[in-house]
């Protein structure tokens, strides 16, 4: 369970660097979804995030999806007949997954 905690504390940090300061849980639960996804070899839509209404309305995650378009952290790449909008990490949100898996790691070395 030590290294649960050392995580936490080190995910905290990571997240309150000035690039990542701000993200509310909403936007990390999309945020990990489209990374996921992307990691998987598949693409969310922007459909398929609105249709997340386990984490809020659709309104909300709609409001919460431009948020992180504006803040660089997703980008939007229109489909082959753009009647598809699909979602990817951008390069910072990739920073946010780097720096999240160092402490994942850094948290199990140290016990």
């Amino acid at each position: 369970m030590n290294a649960l905690f050392r995580y936490h504390k080190l995910a905290e940090a990571v997240e309150a660097l000035p690039a990542f300061r701000g993200l509310d849980p909403v936007q990390i639960e999309i945020l990990m979804a489209i990374g996921v996804s992307r990691h998987n070899d598949q693409m969310l839509t922007v459909s398929n995030v609105l249709e997340m209404t386990h984490l809020a309305s659709p309104a909300t995650l709609h409001g919460r999806l431009k948020e992180l378009r504006n803040r660089g952290f997703i980008e939007i790449v229109p489909g082959q007949d753009n009647r598809y909008k699909f979602l990817k990490p951008s390069a910072l949100a990739n920073e946010y997954f780097t720096a999240l898996d160092k402490c994942i790691r850094k948290s199990v070395q140290t016990g």
